[in-house]
């Protein structure tokens, strides 16, 4: 049975500024979901290899490893897992030109949230993938 917004989803948030983290992480405390964090793309990565997330909530400007390369890893390794369904990616980024929602695309993730956003956007957009 597919999992609901409802359920205790295990997600892990990559983001790099404490302020925007903590911000993420209050909303996602509040759903009793299981939240993990990276601090950069190649953190995300590693974690990805690791656990068995439901859902990544992606920044895209961070050192190391960016969102995009991070979720283009991703969907390489995924593929070459063979898995039966890929993991949603939202992009949660300040970039807000139409151009930047098509590259976050392009590198594979499934949607875009843009900053600032109100919790109520944040949840909104989980629940496209996980109904409640």
């Amino acid at each position: 049975m597919p999992k609901t917004f409802k359920d205790a989803l295990s997600v892990l948030v990559v983001e790099d500024n404490d302020l925007n983290a903590k911000f993420v992480l209050a909303i996602l405390k509040r759903q009793n979901y299981n939240i993990d964090l990276a601090v950069n793309g190649r953190i995300c990565v590693e974690k990805f290899l690791k656990n068995n997330y439901d859902l990544i909530l992606m920044d895209i400007q961070m050192p190391v490893m960016n969102g995009l390369d991070a979720t283009k890893e991703i969907r390489k390794l995924e593929q070459q897992m063979d898995v039966d369904h890929r993991i949603p990616i939202i992009a949660i980024t300040a970039f807000a030109f139409e151009h930047d929602k098509q590259n976050c695309l392009d590198a594979g993730m499934d949607d875009y949230l843009t900053k600032p956003y109100r919790p109520q956007d944040l949840i909104d957009i989980i629940k496209i993938y996980f109904p409640e």
